[in-house]
């Protein structure tokens, strides 16, 4: 499963924001920021027994909180049928306090508005071989103050339903419906997003559901924006767009919703008083000939050069967005995906394709039908229509050939589709020139993973978009930065240290400045903002969920991290010269 974006709590539904006293809850009053930015870590292992499966299964992907009578609650799924309740009055010492198993089906994902809670379902059946692929539902659970949940509702969605946030004022449930093939690709159900309606109030909460459908390329009815839309899919079985999109999150701001369709290179905009797709957005790529790149994993060490003729694909999966005066812009986590079901595979080394110029075992996109076919840039770069940007290539190997991912993170206006910003530019901080990709970042701390070089390097995941001391910032995690030497006894914990998160100030979009990272668990997926209204800090908190052997749920006071002095011990290292390592 790919990660999603759990909200932030903020408030909750009619009267259910009166939090079981009849009063509102008073925040405490905030206290004075600690000198270390994680306030507390909970290792959900022993709770990630899959009763089902009878092996450990992941319980931390996705979290999401609830601040009710003074008491901050988190909630977290994370691709098995277990979900966990944990307490966090206390951020030193946070303890579970229930765990839901919802037998015959497997979460991906939660979010929340005040008390009400919502857990993405899916039917564990759902990629069986030749199976009618089940849908999905979303079920919804009210929180008493004590930590009783309460179910309150039931609501089909789509297939294989993944990334969800409610609507500003809770009103409305954004999900994003990824409608992933089963195992052996005989079947590809649409992707598509439902929004469900919220009214009433209380235990009595009425629900009902959209369900909006993604068209194909058809300029008459939207906006084709932005470069290098891509359709790919399985001969015979992915027969349209929407089958061939798989979206992962959703973000709204300014009356559109925005859904990234990772396969397809694409982030879909749907205008909220229609609920129709208005344009589809290409996210383009980033040439790896221009800037310093390690895309080789045949030795352990960091070997970043220019040249390579080779481009990747954004191919976001996380994705936020804000409103800025009258403009609107959205920032994608760009991890790249490959398709493999059964025999359909659409990624391929590059020694068995014949290109020259690029690194040795280099992945490359190919078309899982054909698979000596190669994808590479099309000769129609110059016309208007992002959809025909790239063509398969087989036998002349003279074309430049396209890989999963950009290793960055990137800003887009939301209203033209262009491009504002990517972290591979070069970062202009006080007239001084940096460079502050991902990649070096990753390789300063010194948990960079190697052995993913050839395939999507640090792989960004997730991106949240917060406001601090009237400033506004970006936080990037980066999943797969678990590299080290688990032998070196003076070596980091890769369980507790082995994931990394990235800070920069998106207050200007026109002039983004990198500004601190900070060490997390291994593979940190979700992020989630906790406002200082809502948090028992009274400050403004960072929650991270990390899965693989982490299995764990992090709290990060923002200020500190922001005071953490991270950002200037890079600056003032070699990897951040844009003269020894090219920038966009």
């Amino acid at each position: 499963m790919a990660a999603r974006f759990a909200t932030p709590s903020q408030g909750s539904l009619n009267s259910t924001r009166d939090k079981g006293n009849g009063k509102k809850p008073i925040s405490p009053p905030p206290q004075q920021q600690p000198e270390d930015p994680l306030l507390g870590r909970i290792d959900l292992t022993d709770f990630s027994v899959d009763s089902e499966a009878g092996e450990d299964g992941l319980v931390a992907e996705i979290s999401a909180s609830v601040y009710i009578a003074n008491k901050l609650f988190t909630i977290s799924s994370g691709g098995s049928n277990l979900v966990t309740l944990t307490g966090w009055n206390d951020p030193s010492n946070p303890e579970v306090v229930q765990q839901l198993d919802l037998t015959g089906f497997f979460t991906t994902s939660v979010a929340t508005f005040g008390n009400l809670i919502a857990i993405a379902a899916t039917p564990d059946n759902y990629d069986a071989i030749g199976n009618i692929t089940p849908e999905s539902q979303v079920r919804f659970y009210s929180l008493n103050p004590s930590g009783k949940l309460t179910e309150v509702g039931v609501v089909n969605t789509g297939f294989l339903t993944d990334g969800m946030r409610f609507s500003a004022d809770g009103r409305q449930l954004y999900i994003a419906n990824e409608g992933q093939p089963n195992a052996n690709y005989s079947i590809d159900p649409v992707g598509s997003v439902s929004i469900i309606n919220l009214s009433g109030q209380g235990g009595n909460i009425n629900f009902e559901e959209t369900e909006i459908s993604f068209p194909d390329l058809d300029p008459e009815n939207f906006s084709l924006l932005g470069s290098g839309i891509r359709f790919s899919g399985k001969t015979g079985i992915t027969d349209s767009l929407a089958k061939d999109a798989e979206p992962e999150y959703v973000a709204a701001a300014g009356g559109y919703l925005f859904v990234t369709l990772q396969e397809n290179n694409t982030v879909a905009r749907i205008d909220l008083d229609t609920n129709l797709v208005d344009a589809y957005i290409g996210l383009g790529w980033v040439d790896y000939s221009k800037v310093s790149v390690d895309l080789d994993d045949a030795d352990s060490t960091f070997a970043p050069v220019t040249g390579q003729k080779v481009v990747g694909l954004r191919m976001a999966d996380g994705i936020a967005a804000w409103e800025q005066d009258e403009d609107v812009y959205f920032i994608t986590a760009n991890e790249g995906d490959a398709r493999e079901y059964g025999t359909y595979n659409d990624e391929r080394r590059d020694s068995g394709l014949g290109y020259a110029s690029v690194p040795n075992r280099h992945n490359l996109i190919v078309n899982g039908n054909s698979r000596n076919e190669a994808l590479v840039l099309s000769n129609a770069l110059g016309d208007d229509d992002p959809s025909n940007d790239f063509s398969f290539e087989s036998g002349t190997r003279d074309g430049t050939p396209v890989s999963f991912g950009s290793r960055s993170l990137t800003i887009f206006d939301g209203l033209t589709g262009e491009l504002v910003w990517d972290s591979w530019m070069t970062d202009d901080i006080g007239g001084t020139d940096y460079n502050t990709s991902l990649e070096n970042i990753a390789q300063f701390v010194g948990i960079r993973d190697d052995g993913r070089s050839d395939n999507k390097g640090v792989e960004p995941e997730s991106v949240a978009v917060l406001e601090y001391n009237n400033r506004r910032y970006a936080v990037g995690s980066l999943e797969r930065t678990t590299a080290g030497d688990k032998d070196d006894p003076n070596g980091i914990d890769l369980v507790t240290q082995g994931g990394l998160l990235v800070v920069y100030d998106v207050t200007d979009v026109n002039n983004v400045d990198f500004v601190t990272y900070q060490q997390v668990s291994r593979s940190p997926e979700g992020l989630e903002v906790i406002g200082a209204s809502q948090s028992p800090t009274g400050r403004l908190l960072l929650g991270v969920s990390s899965e693989f052997d982490s299995n764990s749920v992090e709290l990060l006071d923002f200020g500190a991290l922001l005071g953490n002095g991270n950002g200037a011990a890079y600056l003032s290292s070699n990897f951040a010269s844009s003269d020894t390592y090219s920038t966009l």
